[in-house]
C-alpha cells in the first residue's frame, strides 16, 4: 500500500462540517478533515452516495456552476501556505460569495472554492469529470492539453515538451494532433487526464477515471497519476469503482493509502487507513453496492458470485438453435458507401444461440461496438453474410435511447400490455418513479430502464453495449441478472465489456483481438490463457484465481520513470508507447508555424507534414483583412465592370491558390449564386427607370439591369472572397492569429474554438440519438431497425438540442477549470508574418487599384 504524505508535509486541502445538498435532496457530508501534498485518498460509497458531489464542491463547481448549498468551511492552499490556524466556523453558504470565515486563516495561500468558483480553484486543482466526451475543451487533443499551462504563465518554450510528456505518460502522444471529433471515449478519457495533470496542479481531483478504459489504459493512467504524486508532490483524491484494476498485481498495496468510505446517504463512514476502513466497514459496504478488492472480499466471505446461480464458469455449450450467424465478415466504423479501407475485424464469424449469454471482450478499438452495430443490423457489413433473427441494442449511453417523458411510457413506448409494463417496473424496481422522466434518474436506473425497455420489445435476440459501464456493484449485479434471466428465458443474448468480473454471468465469450475473432471460449478457459490475455490487451486481477506472469511493458515502462531536476516527469514516464514516440528533448523550444525560419523539427506534437495549397500557407489574420477591405471597396462601386473584373481576378486566384478546379469553385459558391440572382431578379423587375423592351409582358428596366448586376457581383465577390478564406485557414490557425496580430482577447478566441468543438460534435451526436431511437422502432421483414417519420425525427432534433445544451454547460466547466478567466496567460503557438503575406498584400491592392483606376 501507498504509504500516507508524512504529518510534516503542507496542507493542500482543509474541511469542517463540509456539506453539500443539491435541490433533489441528494448530498453529501459533513465531512472534517485534511488532505497533504503527496497524500493518495480513496472516496468509496455506493451509487449516489455524493462522491461526485463531494469533488464537484472542492473544485468550486457547486454552486457557481450547478445549483445546490453547502455549509461548513473548506479551504484550498498555495504552495506552503496550507498550515492555516485550527479554529474554522461553521456557516451556511447559498451561492453567494461571502467573506472570509471568522476565526480562520485567510492568508494569501487560502481559497475557498464554494465562493470564489471555479476560476479560484483553477491555479491549484486539476479535475476529471464522469463524462470524458465534453471533458476535452477544444478541437485539437495538444492545444487542450496546453490550455492549463497557457493559463499558469507556463513560458510557451516549455509548453509544448510538457504536452509531449503528458500525452506520452498517458499512452496517448500520437493523439496530439487529432482532432477531438474523432476519438473514442476512452481516448477522450486519457487526454482528459493528461490536461488535468499539465500544469502540476497541487491536488487532482479523479473521478471514475478508468471507467472507458481497458487493462492496459488503467495501467498506463495509474502509472501516470503514481508518478505526478511522487514527483510533484500532488495530492490525489480518487473516486473508483474499479478497485481491482487500479490496484494491478499490488492488491490493497496498490490501492490510496487512506480511504473515506461513505453511506449510501453519503454521510462519512469512516476516515481512515485503507486496509483499516475495509476490513472494519467492508461488509456494509458491500451491502450496500460497492466493489471490494479481492482480498477484502475473500476475508470477509464474498456473496455468491453474479450469475453462478445457474452458471458455472466451467459449463460446457450445449448446442442449441442458432438465432444470429454472421458469417466471413468484414467489418468497419460506419460509412456512407459501406465499403471503406480501416475495417477492424476481418473473417469474422460467429453464431448467436438460444439460451446462452456471450461476451465479447478485447481492448479499448478493438472492435466490440462495432460488431455489435453489424449484428443489430444498423451497419451494413464490409463484406460476408448475417442471416437470422431480428436483434435489439442497448447502447453504451441509454439516455440516447429514450423516447418518452416518463418511465412508465418510456415501457409503454414497446407495445406491450399495460399489466406486463407493471410488471416490468415492479422486476426493474422502478415503479415508485413510473411518473418521473428518464432522465432524472440514476445511472443505474437508465441502463435497467432501457434494458426493460427493449426487453419488452420482444426481439429474439438482445444485444449489450458495456452493460456495466460506470455502475456500483449492486447496479451492476442488476443490470447482469436482467440479461442472464433474458438468457435463460430462451434468448440469445450478447454483451460487450472490458470487465472480466462480468464474464462470471456469462456462458462463452469472444476475444478480439489483432483484427480477429477467438473463440468461443468458456469463461474459465479465457481466465487461465495468459498469452491470450495480454495479446487481446486484457489483464486480471486474480479475481478468480492466481494467474502469475510478467509486467506488461506499460507496467515496466512506468516502473522507474526518470526524473528531472525541476521534478517533472521524464518524456513517456509511464507509458507504453516506444522509446522513439516519447524522447522529446525537454529544452526544445515551443512549436512555431511553419513559416517560421526558426522552426523546430517536427515532432509528434505536430500534424502530419502535407503539401499545403499556397493560398493555405498565408496568415489567416492578413486573408480576413484582405477579404475586408475588398469587401468595402465593392460596397462603394455600383458600376457592374469594375465588379466583374475583380470577380473574374478573384475566380483565377482562388484556384490557383486552393488548387481548385472550376467545377468545385462552383460548388463552393452555390449559396452566394442563388442569392446573387435573386437580387438581380428582384431590382431587374421593380426598380424604376426607362424600359429598353416595353412590350415584353413584364417591366424591364434599364436601371434596374445595371443596377441589379451590380449587386449581385457585389455579393458573388465577397461571397467568393469568403469561400477562399474559409478554405484556406482553419479555425484553429485563425484564432492563433488573431490573438496574435489583432490581440483578439484569449477567453473569446478559445471560447469560439470550444464551440466549433462542441459543433464538430452534432454529427457524431446525431447519428448516435437517430441510430438509437431506430432501434426501437419495430424492425423490417429482414431484421433491419426500423425507419424515423417527422415525429420521430423531430424528437431526435430535440434530443439533439437537449444533450448540446447539457454538454455546453459541462465544457465551459471544463474551460474554467483549465483556468479560462480574464487573468493574464502565455501563449504556446504564435503566428509569424513572412514576405510572402506582404507579397500578397501588395499585390491584391495594386490589382484593385489598377482595376479602379481602368473603371474610373
Amino acid at each position: 500500500m501507498r504509504a500516507p504524505a508524512p504529518a510534516g508535509e503542507p496542507r493542500v486541502l482543509v474541511a469542517e462540517g463540509l456539506e453539500a445538498v443539491l435541490p433533489s435532496g441528494a448530498g453529501v457530508g459533513p465531512w472534517s478533515g485534511e488532505i497533504r501534498a503527496g497524500e493518495q485518498v480513496l472516496l468509496l460509497g455506493p451509487s449516489g452516495s455524493g462522491k461526485s458531489t463531494l469533488l464537484r464542491v472542492l473544485a468550486g463547481a457547486i454552486p457557481s456552476h450547478q445549483r445546490g448549498r453547502v455549509t461548513g468551511r473548506v479551504r484550498l492552499f498555495h504552495g506552503t501556505a496550507g498550515d492555516p490556524a485550527d479554529g474554522m466556523a461553521g456557516g451556511p453558504h447559498d451561492g453567494t460569495a461571502g467573506g472570509a470565515a471568522d476565526g480562520f486563516d485567510e492568508g494569501p495561500g487560502a481559497i475557498d472554492p464554494v465562493a470564489g468558483g471555479v476560476l479560484a480553484t483553477a491555479p491549484v486543482l486539476g479535475h476529471l469529470g464522469q463524462d470524458p466526451v465534453d471533458g476535452v475543451c477544444l478541437p485539437l487533443i495538444a492545444d487542450d492539453v496546453a490550455l492549463p499551462l497557457e493559463s499558469a504563465c507556463t513560458p510557451p518554450e516549455r509548453i509544448g515538451p510538457r504536452v509531449h510528456e503528458v500525452l506520452s505518460a498517458m499512452g496517448v502522444g500520437e493523439l496530439a494532433h487529432r482532432s477531438a471529433a474523432t476519438l473514442s471515449g476512452g481516448q477522450l478519457q486519457r487526454a482528459s487526464l493528461a490536461a488535468a495533470i499539465a500544469a502540476r496542479p497541487r491536488l487532482l481531483l479523479l473521478d471514475e477515471p478508468t471507467a472507458m478504459l481497458d487493462a492496459e489504459g488503467v495501467a498506463a493512467v495509474r502509472s501516470a497519476v503514481d508518478a505526478a504524486t511522487d514527483q510533484t508532490g500532488c495530492a490525489l483524491l480518487l473516486v473508483e469503482h474499479r478497485l481491482d484494476d487500479w490496484a494491478g498485481e499490488r492488491g490493497l498495496d496498490g490501492l490510496p493509502a487512506r480511504t473515506v468510505a461513505l453511506d449510501r446517504s453519503g454521510r462519512v463512514l469512516a476516515d481512515g487507513p485503507t486496509r483499516e476502513v475495509l476490513t472494519a466497514h467492508g461488509p456494509a459496504l458491500r451491502e450496500q453496492g460497492c466493489w471490494l478488492p479481492r482480498e477484502i472480499e475473500e476475508r470477509i466471505g464474498a456473496p455468491e458470485p453474479i450469475g453462478t446461480v445457474s452458471v458455472p464458469l466451467t459449463a460446457a455449450t450445449p448446442r442449441s438453435e442458432v438465432l444470429l450467424h454472421l458469417r466471413d465478415a468484414t467489418l468497419g466504423p460506419p460509412d456512407a458507401s459501406g465499403r471503406g479501407d480501416d475495417a477492424v475485424l476481418t473473417g469474422a464469424d460467429l453464431e448467436i444461440r438460444a439460451g446462452r449469454l456471450l461476451a465479447v471482450v478485447g481492448r479499448n478499438g478493438a472492435g466490440k461496438s462495432t460488431l455489435l452495430g453489424a449484428l443489430s443490423r444498423l451497419d451494413p457489413l464490409r463484406a460476408g453474410t448475417l442471416e437470422g433473427a431480428a436483434a435489439g441494442l442497448v447502447l453504451q449511453r441509454p439516455e440516447s435511447q429514450f423516447v418518452a417523458d416518463t418511465v412508465e411510457d418510456e415501457l409503454a413506448a414497446s407495445g406491450a400490455p399495460q399489466d406486463v409494463r407493471r410488471a416490468m417496473l415492479e422486476r426493474l424496481d422502478l415503479a415508485d418513479h413510473a411518473a418521473q422522466s428518464p432522465y432524472r434518474l440514476s445511472g443505474g436506473q437508465q441502463r435497467r430502464l432501457s434494458l426493460g425497455a427493449m426487453l419488452l420489445a420482444d426481439r429474439p435476440v438482445l444485444l449489450a453495449d458495456e452493460p456495466g459501464y460506470g455502475l456500483d456493484r449492486s447496479a451492476q449485479e442488476a443490470v447482469l441478472s436482467l440479461l442472464r434471466e433474458a438468457a435463460d428465458a430462451g434468448r440469445g443474448v450478447v454483451m460487450t465489456t472490458h470487465d472480466l468480473r462480468s464474464l462470471e454471468a456469462a456462458d462463452d465469450v469472444v476475444v478480439i483481438a489483432d483484427g480477429r475473432l477467438v473463440g468461443p471460449l468458456a469463461p474459465s478457459d479465457l481466465l487461465a490463457d495468459d498469452a491470450l490475455l495480454r495479446r487481446a490487451g486484457l489483464r486480471v486481477a486474480d479475481r478468480l484465481g492466481p494467474h502469475p506472469r510478467e509486467g506488461t511493458e506499460a507496467e515496466r515502462a512506468g516502473s522507474s520513470a526518470p526524473v528531472r531536476a525541476d521534478g517533472s516527469l521524464s518524456p513517456g514516464a509511464g507509458s507504453p508507447l516506444s522509446e522513439q514516440q516519447s524522447s522529446a528533448p525537454a529544452d526544445d523550444p515551443a512549436p512555431r508555424t511553419a513559416l517560421d525560419p526558426l522552426a523546430r523539427p517536427r515532432t509528434a506534437l505536430d500534424p502530419p507534414a502535407r503539401p499545403r495549397a499556397p493560398l493555405a500557407r498565408r496568415d489567416p489574420t492578413v486573408l480576413l483583412g484582405l477579404l475586408t477591405a475588398l469587401s468595402i471597396v465593392c460596397i462603394t462601386l455600383t458600376d457592374p465592370a469594375p465588379l466583374l473584373v475583380l470577380y473574374a481576378l478573384l475566380a483565377a486566384g482562388t484556384m490557383l491558390g486552393l488548387r481548385l478546379g472550376p467545377l468545385a469553385l462552383a460548388r463552393a459558391q452555390a449559396p452566394f449564386v442563388l442569392f446573387a440572382a435573386g437580387v438581380l431578379m428582384v431590382n431587374v423587375l421593380s426598380r424604376p427607370g426607362h424600359e429598353p423592351w416595353p412590350d415584353l409582358p413584364v417591366r424591364v428596366t434599364s436601371e434596374g439591369i445595371v443596377l441589379g448586376a451590380a449587386l449581385a457581383l457585389r455579393a458573388l465577390v465577397i461571397g467568393l472572397g469568403a469561400v477562399a478564406v474559409v478554405r484556406a485557414s482553419d479555425p484553429g490557425r485563425t484564432m492563433t492569429s488573431l490573438r496574435t496580430h489583432a490581440r483578439l482577447p484569449a477567453r473569446i478566441a478559445l471560447a469560439l474554438l470550444a464551440g466549433q468543438r462542441l459543433l464538430e460534435d452534432l454529427p457524431r451526436r446525431w447519428a448516435t440519438i437517430t441510430r438509437a431511437h431506430r432501434l426501437r422502432r419495430p424492425p423490417s421483414a429482414d431484421g433491419t431497425p426500423g425507419r424515423l417519420g417527422p415525429r420521430a425525427m423531430a424528437r431526435c432534433a430535440f434530443a439533439l438540442l437537449v444533450d448540446a445544451i447539457r454538454s455546453s454547460t459541462r465544457i465551459a466547466f471544463a474551460l474554467e477549470s483549465r483556468g479560462l478567466g480574464t487573468g493574464e496567460r502565455t501563449q504556446w503557438r504564435t503566428a509569424a508574418l513572412t514576405r510572402a503575406d506582404g507579397a500578397l498584400v501588395v499585390g491584391v491592392v495594386l490589382a484593385v487599384a489598377a482595376v479602379l483606376a481602368l473603371a474610373g
